[in-house]
């Protein structure tokens, strides 16, 4: 797993704090973001994403499930690229 990044779901969630798992500014911070949301974005934009079964550390009564990615870049500007592309797509939706 050397090669590969760990994104987690949490990490796009706009209803926590930074303290709690969050990475993305609030701006681009989702409501309920989902695994599979996440991994069609990953996938778009060629990290080659793995879906596993786990649970957010801090969170560990929520199996809320992880992507793993290729290390294509440092691991805050693919987080950013993939929140952004979450974002978008949610406001599209609407």
């Amino acid at each position: 797993m050397k090669d590969k990044w760990v994104i987690w779901p949490c990490y796009f969630d706009i209803d926590l704090s930074r303290k709690d798992g969050r990475k993305v500014k609030k701006i681009i911070a989702i409501k309920n973001p989902s695994i599979d949301e996440i991994f069609q974005i990953a996938k778009k934009l060629g990290l080659n994403p793995l879906k596993e079964e786990k649970s957010y550390p801090k969170r560990w009564w929520k199996k809320e499930g992880r992507i793993l990615v290729d290390k294509k870049g440092r691991k805050v500007e693919i987080i950013r690229k993939i929140g952004e592309e979450v974002y978008n797509k949610r406001l599209q939706s609407k």
